[in-house]
């Protein structure tokens, strides 16, 4: 089976969900509440056809989830993590810079003085991180590798400062406004159902719980990754303008720039992986401050 593609199993995947879905509605229409005493030979055979689709998505769904994540521009899955030291005057002023952004920042106490750094083959341009060295001992910052030696100390101030200033809460309700639509979905599903159940009896709701249910569990799915995508540029719009919209604008056209490995491989997803992607690629990340710094 592992010679079939992604549209095999996906379709198969969701022909599974059709069916227990159809299975759904039809014990729904016939009165059946979940009590096995209650269920009749109809039932049994409206039963079998979900059985069926319960099977299709165990068998084809992790298969078809593996090559989605993995296929062209998608997820390069890096071997285990290697953490390499550099020289002290390497370190000292990226250090530095970090403790004085750190506690500019207001950061957590445990984190404002960190004294090792390390580089890491499994870290994200984007993201870099805090991690302990052992019980008791300070933290250490660990910096992606791909960017060592290839930017100077302002490009890491500004990088260590996007960092940060992605940690503090600010303008909570504008970064999260593209979740708005899913929230007020589900409320407006739980409301519609509430209200048949008051009005017209238990069965009615489990009956439009039955048949529109699965339509709302699919539009929230793919809507989540476009939602995450827009959060996250949303956020460097904010964190843009505490900056300086120009300054992370640079860097981030500079970091392209670099023609790192996984930016060029994200650039080349297309069709439903784009448009369900949850992290933006670095052509939109750009994009996206120019836009923010001509409004």
């Amino acid at each position: 089976m592992n010679r079939f593609g992604l549209r095999f199993y996906g379709a198969a995947t969701l022909v599974g969900f059709g069916l227990i879905w159809a299975v759904g509605v039809y014990l729904a229409l016939i009165g059946y509440r979940g009590n096995p005493a209650e269920c009749t030979s109809a039932c049994v055979d409206g039963a079998i056809p979900g059985l069926l689709g319960i099977l299709l998505i165990l068998v084809s769904g992790p298969r078809a989830f593996r090559r989605f994540i993995t296929g062209p521009g998608r997820v390069v899955f890096k071997p285990t993590e290697s953490l390499e030291t550099g020289s002290v005057p390497e370190h000292e002023g990226i250090l530095a810079v970090a403790n004085e952004l750190s506690s500019k920042r207001n950061l957590r106490k445990r984190l404002r003085s960190v004294q090792t750094l390390a580089w890491s083959n499994s870290v994200n341009w984007y993201l870099l991180r805090f991690r302990r060295q052992g019980l008791g001992k300070p933290w250490k910052l660990v910096l992606p590798v791909v960017l060592r030696d290839k930017l100077d100390l302002d490009d890491w101030r500004t990088l260590l400062d996007y960092s940060f200033l992605q940690q503090k809460r600010t303008r909570v309700l504008h970064i999260l406004t593209p979740f708005s639509w899913i929230a007020l979905l589900m409320i407006l599903f739980s409301i519609i159902g509430a209200t048949l159940s008051f009005t017209l009896g238990q069965y009615s709701s489990e009956l439009f719980g039955a048949a529109t249910g699965p339509i709302v569990v699919v539009l929230i799915v793919i809507g989540l990754g476009p939602a995450f995508r827009e959060m996250f540029l949303r956020t460097d719009a904010v964190v843009a303008a505490s900056l300086g919209n120009r300054k992370l604008l640079d860097l981030f056209e500079k970091i392209d720039r670099l023609q790192l490995p996984e930016n060029e491989n994200a650039k080349k997803r297309e069709g439903w992986a784009a448009r369900l992607w949850p992290m933006p690629t670095i052509s939109e990340r750009i994009v996206n401050l120019q836009n923010s710094a001509n409004r």
